[in-house]
């Protein structure tokens, strides 16, 4: 439980302020604002990834296709955690409500073709990473995010236990 509060804490801080080195000078330089170097990622093909990719699926479906509150509830660890740069930091069962139905408000969510990536955690589960973006009805532009959920694997089943969601900005050509 340390550990893990631990993590959120500096995690929280990377997000909020980024990491910073102290330079001979006294002045603080930005190094990274977040680094999944977590080694080769599990391609486009391979059971873990096709398992994953079809969580993300289930997970957004639940969301933002059939506004399926008990489903959406259901794909997470009771423990969850789920930060998000606009809307700040929700556990337990906060972070596994549907609040509302972004189907009803014309909001839809596409997965960046080629975003997703799958890197396997040892005796837990994997790491999911990838961008989306989400339109709405009759507004012009877009959002892009990018995500980082963290599955835990046990009994045959995954389940969400920690979700960011961060970097939402208008789309722009380089995205």
């Amino acid at each position: 439980a340390e550990v893990r509060e631990g993590l959120a804490q500096s995690l929280g801080e990377v997000l909020e302020q980024g990491i910073a080195a102290t330079t001979p000078d006294g002045r603080r330089r930005p190094v990274a604002v977040l680094n999944l170097s977590l080694g080769t990622p599990y391609g486009a093909q391979g059971r873990l990834y096709d398992e994953l990719a079809a969580m993300d699926r289930e997970l957004f479906d639940a969301a933002f296709v059939n506004c399926d509150g008990a489903k959406f509830s259901s794909l997470f660890t009771e423990d969850a955690e789920f930060y998000h740069d606009r809307d700040g930091a929700m556990t337990g069962q906060q972070a596994t409500e549907l609040r509302g139905c972004p189907r009803d408000e014309g909001v839809r969510r596409v997965l960046v073709e080629g975003s997703l990536e799958v890197y396997p955690i040892k005796d837990f589960g994997a790491v999911q990473v990838g961008r989306h973006i989400f339109t709405k009805v009759g507004e012009e532009g877009a959002t892009i995010a990018q995500f980082v959920h963290l599955w835990k694997h046990g009994d045959g089943q995954w389940r969400l236990a920690r979700v960011l969601s961060f970097d939402h900005h208008p789309v722009k050509d380089q995205d």
